[in-house]
């Protein structure tokens, strides 16, 4: 059973990394920037985790992980957890000045109660900066430390300016779920903008966030 990234060359130690772990976004279908809505004029920021090793090992997407289609991404250990936190606080209080809508995570998952709870103290602390993402954490997980994980994510969510979407909860209004595993219904949910060439990129649809009663489908990638 895989239990961590299939390049792990591209798995980089915190210790010897040199470069800003927040990184602005590249990505086509995310966009550079929100342009409508809540967040508008809001940069995307992203940070992109080790999979599988921060994940929830009951992911229905464990084995077929996006991330085996991105041999390029630098993935950052979470390994030393003091040392993570300590480096995204410095990327966010050198960037003070700047509107912030952070992408969590590209690869990987929240991986502890504790660093979840960071989370919570940077939205306290920085007044610039928005939240946003998906998660294969589940209150109802058979694992506890999951369970544990996503009880605290719906604390987490009780900021206005968090949205994480709990991933195939298809109890969750709240959440984002594989079209493998259902198919959308008028009303409840609604299948990504962007997959459907409806619109450009997240930055012009932002549905994710600012549709709190409805669930977002995702074709697989």
């Amino acid at each position: 059973m895989l239990t961590t990234t299939i390049y792990k060359k591209n798995i980089f130690e915190l210790e010897n990394y040199q470069f800003k772990i927040l990184k602005p976004s590249t990505n086509k279908k995310l966009g550079k920037k929100v342009l409508k809505g809540k967040y508008k004029d809001y940069k995307f920021v992203t940070l992109t985790l080790v999979e599988r090793e921060t994940c929830p090992k009951d992911c229905i997407h464990w084995s077929d992980c996006y991330g085996n289609n991105m041999p390029f991404a630098h993935r950052i250990s979470a390994k030393n957890q003091q040392l993570l936190e300590e480096r995204i606080y410095n990327d966010l209080f050198n960037s003070s000045n700047q509107l912030l809508l952070i992408r969590l995570h590209i690869l990987g998952d929240f991986f502890s109660v504790k660093y979840v709870k960071f989370w919570r103290k940077m939205l306290n602390t920085f007044d610039n900066i928005a939240l946003y993402g998906y998660t294969a954490n589940n209150i109802k997980s058979s694992i506890p430390l999951s369970k544990a994980i996503a009880k605290e994510i719906i604390n987490l969510n009780k900021n206005d300016n968090c949205h994480i979407r709990f991933s195939n909860d298809l109890t969750a209004s709240f959440s984002a779920n594989s079209y493998d595993i259902v198919k959308p219904v008028k009303g409840v949910s609604i299948v990504c903008p962007v997959q459907e060439n409806k619109t450009a990129n997240c930055g012009t649809c932002g549905l994710c966030w600012n549709q709190k009663d409805q669930q977002i489908i995702f074709k697989t990638h």
